[in-house]
């Protein structure tokens, strides 16, 4: 029996690797960046297992940096 208050978004390998794919391909094909971005707003909005995000990206001396946003206040943000 799955525990309660656990209900959060969870992937596999492939299926996130699958989602890697689309948005190289997007990228690829030089899909408009506001097309992107609505896409990816109406994806986090829909679903209510994403509870957070987490943004990692390294700067140019290599180091590591990692931001967690709550869903709410990322969505909120963006439309002010």
């Amino acid at each position: 029996m799955p525990n309660q208050l656990q209900d959060f978004l969870t992937l596999s390998y492939a299926e996130l690797e699958d989602l890697n794919l689309q948005a190289k391909e997007q990228r690829k094909n030089r899909v408009p960046a506001h097309q992107i971005q609505e896409e990816r707003v109406k994806y986090l909005a829909d679903n209510k297992q994403i509870k957070a995000v987490t943004v990692m990206f390294s700067d140019l001396e290599g180091r590591l940096h990692m931001l967690d946003y709550d869903k709410k206040f990322l969505l909120k943000s963006m439309t002010t």
